[in-house]
């Protein structure tokens, strides 16, 4: 590891720090690491980890394979926020290890994972001040960003307003632990998100929105697209879509519509009002109560709704809507991994 030299910004008006870094090869103040080794899976890489302490979804590992492995073996930028305890650093380095880590949290703790291919920003990711100093002072555009911070819609909110437009082009952006049991993410979350989104759809920097349980992602135009599995079904509206879905398991059913285009506001509010059960489900913590303690051993396991057991993925293209189906209710849950964990230290 080569030796950290940190720039500590002074304090802004929302109270505000960063810590940036100032030498090694760099793309502009950002070290790029070279390598030729074959980089793992994001859910190979999970399964084995340990050390510092990391806790993700599987369905989100699923989601960064699909919608990030067109990015391995490139340079880039990328930003999470909610650093926790580091273990995801190390994750995004061995799968990606050409793109930059920016992390973004309230622990002050976290600058202790910064070195030359990570930079930790201590901020509030619903301060839009924060986000002005961030993109200034920073990094100014992003590959790759993952929400993973607060999990609050409040904060969701701020982010995905304030990051889409900062995007660059074949981008990807992702919310993740959007838990409906928690809060109404549909009218604090989702539907002014979708103006946000059908905002910069309007002037073509958005090629498809994806949902997966307590995941959206948001792919910007210019990159690699993915392709849906071909539907065993075409419908004309999103009721004959829902009544299509049980009926055609572990395979895909389309909506096609050239007169209802996917990606207005109207269009988006109604798709994630309409599929909103995929992030219900209760959540149970195995062992009870585990979620307060620091041991290795704990999982969230979800009882699934409806939906949950019937949709892997919500594809939602400009003239299309493409749904893949599981063939049997999948297990929704998150495995704690490694063993390091930080004290919590924000304001």
């Amino acid at each position: 590891m080569q030796t950290l030299t940190a720039l500590l910004l002074a304090l802004s008006s929302s109270s505000v720090e960063a810590l940036r870094l100032g030498n090694g090869t760099s793309m502009g103040n950002v070290v790029v690491q070279n390598t030729t080794k074959q980089s793992p899976t994001f859910q190979a890489y999970y399964e084995t980890h340990t050390g510092r302490g990391m806790w993700k979804w599987g369905q989100a590992l699923d989601a960064y394979q699909t919608h990030f492995g067109p990015h391995v073996g490139q340079a880039g930028m990328m930003l999470e926020i909610g650093v926790q305890s580091g273990g995801s650093i190390l994750m995004y380095h061995a799968v990606m290890p050409q793109f930059h880590y920016y992390g973004m949290d309230v622990n002050r703790n976290c600058v202790n994972f910064q070195d030359a291919t990570s930079t930790i920003y201590i901020g509030d990711q619903a301060s839009v001040p924060a986000w002005a100093d961030f993109f200034a002072n920073i990094q100014p555009h992003l590959d790759i960003v993952i929400d993973d911070g607060g999990h609050q819609a409040h904060q969701m909110l701020t982010t995905i307003q304030q990051v889409l437009p900062h995007m660059n082009s074949g981008g990807f952006f992702l919310t993740e632990d959007i838990h409906g049991q928690n809060d109404d993410y549909l009218s604090k979350f989702f539907h002014p998100a979708a103006d946000q989104i059908a905002w910069q759809a309007s002037s073509s920097r958005v090629s498809s929105v994806h949902l997966y349980p307590f995941v959206l992602g948001v792919q910007i135009t210019g990159g690699s697209e993915i392709i849906p599995p071909a539907p065993a079904a075409t419908v004309l509206t999103l009721e004959e879509l829902v009544a299509a879905i049980p009926q055609h398991l572990g395979a895909a059913v389309e909506l096609s519509n050239p007169n209802w285009p996917c990606h207005t506001a109207d269009a988006l509010k109604n798709v994630f009002s309409t599929f909103y059960e995929m992030h219900g489900g209760h959540v149970d913590e195995v062992p009870a109560a585990c979620h307060e303690t620091m041991l290795s051993d704990c999982s969230m396991i979800v009882q699934n709704t409806n939906q949950q057991n019937l949709i892997k993925a919500v594809h939602i293209f400009p003239t299309r809507i493409v749904v893949e189906t599981h063939p049997s209710a999948p297990t929704i849950a998150a495995h704690r991994k490694g063993t390091e964990w930080i004290p919590y230290n924000g304001p």
